[in-house]
Order: structure tokens, then C-alpha cells, then sequence
């Protein structure tokens, strides 16, 4: 004999519609006054092993528990929700999503990334996932290659400068290109140019105004007038006397790779401290006294003229 709770009545062979292993008292979420009328907070889910979090606050009983029978529902989410994945990211739900919202957290895709062994770095953070993600399904996300060269076989065939084919280079791109760069010109951590560092003014131009023949199997001089001809800067006008009174020195005893106007020509103190005074700083350049005259003799009247 079983009483039903609050009511004083007793039923023989009392069968919970629970099923017989369900041991809450009745009123825990029922009310006396209508049995179809649940305490919104009688049962305490959060005791269980699928606490209610988010959406889940919100949304009625029998969308999670399909019959009366409460074990038999799972904790599992694919369970009530579809895997609108079809698969392809795996069981583990909430690697990408929460309880709150099905949009995805950006941090969380990052960090899967980075697990799978293709962090999303450069390019690649900002980059849309369909341009990699190509499935019939943009909701499908198959596993894809890896390497470079399976998403930009395009951008290799078109190269011009150089042209990769033609000039024998592989389809390793890391070996030249940078993944965390902002551009195909960043240098990746592969390629070794340590014969001549690519610093300073050298690391925005392109390769091919160095090797404007298309040949990178051997590797050009490291000496500056290789590139940069004496007798072309002369032809300018703006570099005065390189052919003639500077030829006995290199061009690195006045230059750097920072630029060709960023001047400092030490040598210069022994006869004239352009570095003291007001000789001193960016606004003096070579021009300002130097007139490509190779027998140029310090004087402070050529000039500043001190009679006006």
C-alpha cells in the first residue's frame, strides 16, 4: 500500500509513472491543487549530473525528458540537438559552443586550431573559414591538408615575381614565406639568407630587384654596388663624388641599410666635426656643401657667407 502524498488516500499496487526506480516524494515538484502544474523551483537539477545553465533555464522539461521516465534521459548533446556537423568536429560540443549561445566563441576556434596543429596566426586569424573549409556544407568541417601549398596551388602558378615554377622553387612556401606575416613578402623562418640578412630598406622590396635575371639558384653578391652602381647614382646628381674622392671607401662607412640618407661618415671628424655644433643632425646632408667637386677643401666661406 502506497499513500499519496498530502491527500490521506491510499491505492493498492501504486505504480509511479517515473518508473519503479524514482524515490522523490511527489510534492517535490508537484502541487496538490493540479498535478499538471510543476514548482518551477521544486527539483534542484543543478544536484544532478546535467545542472541547468544558460538556455537551458528556460526551456520546458519534456524537451529534454521525451517520457516520464527521467533516466532515460541522456546528458549527452547530441541527444536534443542535431549535429548539423555531420560529424566532422567530433562529439565534444562544447569545444566550440555553450550553454548560452550557439555562436561560436572566436578564442575557442583559435585554441582548437592550434591543437590540431595549424595555429591561425597572420592571414590566417582573419581569414573566412570557407576559403579553407570548402565542404558542400559550409556547416561541414572535414579534416583538409595542412600544408600551403593545398590552399594556394593558385597563387604559385600565377607568381611573376619571381615566377616559381619556371625558377625551380618547391612547394614548401614556409621555406621563404612567413605564416605569421601580413604579407607574401614577410620571410619565413625556413629560408636562409644569412650570407646577406634581409634588414632594414632590403626587407620591403621584392626578390626580383636583386635577382632581376630570375636566376635564385646562386646567390648574388653581398657586395652593395652589385645592385647599387656607382656610375648610375652619379648620373642622379644626388650623390656627390662616389666616382671620384669617396671611391676608396665602402659604401658601409657612410651607409646603412636603414636608408640611403641616413648618413654617418666618422672619417669625416679627422678633418671637419660635421658631428659637433650645428653641423650636427638630420637636416645637414651631404649636398648642403658637397657639390660632386672631388677636391672639395673645408672652408667656412664657401659656405656661409659672412659679409651679408
Amino acid at each position: 500500500m502506497l499513500a499519496l502524498a498530502g491527500t490521506g488516500v491510499f491505492a493498492a499496487n501504486f505504480k509511479s509513472p517515473h518508473g519503479d526506480k524514482f524515490k522523490l516524494e511527489c510534492t517535490t515538484c508537484h502541487t496538490i491543487d493540479n498535478w499538471k502544474q510543476i514548482k518551477p523551483m521544486g527539483f534542484n537539477h543543478n544536484k544532478t549530473d546535467f545542472p541547468l545553465l544558460g538556455q537551458h533555464k528556460t526551456i520546458s522539461c519534456r524537451n529534454c525528458h521525451k517520457t516520464l521516465i527521467f533516466t532515460q534521459a541522456k546528458v549527452q548533446c547530441a541527444s536534443c540537438h542535431t549535429d548539423i556537423h555531420e560529424g566532422t568536429t567530433g562529439r565534444d560540443c562544447a569545444r566550440c559552443h555553450n550553454n548560452n549561445s550557439f555562436i561560436v566563441n572566436n578564442t575557442n576556434i583559435r585554441k582548437i586550431h592550434q591543437q590540431q596543429g595549424f595555429a591561425l596566426v597572420g592571414e590566417h586569424a582573419s581569414a573566412d573559414c570557407n576559403r579553407c573549409h570548402t565542404s558542400a556544407s559550409n556547416l561541414r568541417f572535414n579534416n583538409i591538408r595542412t600544408n600551403c601549398y593545398s590552399c594556394h596551388q593558385f597563387q604559385y602558378n600565377l607568381t611573376n615575381k619571381p615566377n616559381h615554377r619556371l625558377s625551380g622553387f618547391g612547394t614548401d612556401c614556409e621555406q621563404c614565406h612567413s605564416m605569421v606575416g601580413r604579407s607574401w613578402n614577410a620571410i619565413g623562418k625556413g629560408f636562409n639568407h644569412s650570407f646577406f640578412p634581409i634588414t632594414g630598406m632590403h626587407g620591403v622590396l621584392t626578390c626580383d630587384r636583386c635577382h632581376s635575371d630570375n636566376n635564385y639558384q646562386i646567390k648574388k653578391s653581398p657586395d652593395c654596388l652589385g645592385c647599387h652602381s656607382s656610375k648610375q647614382n652619379e648620373a642622379t646628381g644626388v650623390i656627390p663624388a662616389h666616382g671620384t674622392l669617396m671611391k676608396k671607401y665602402s659604401c658601409s662607412d657612410c651607409h646603412n641599410v636603414s636608408g640611403f640618407n641616413n648618413v654617418k661618415f666618422r672619417i669625416h671628424d679627422s678633418w671637419f666635426g660635421i658631428y659637433s655644433g650645428k653641423h650636427r643632425g638630420t637636416w645637414t646632408k651631404c649636398v648642403d656643401c658637397h657639390n660632386n667637386d672631388a677636391g672639395f677643401k673645408a672652408n667656412c666661406r664657401k659656405c656661409h657667407n659672412f659679409d651679408k
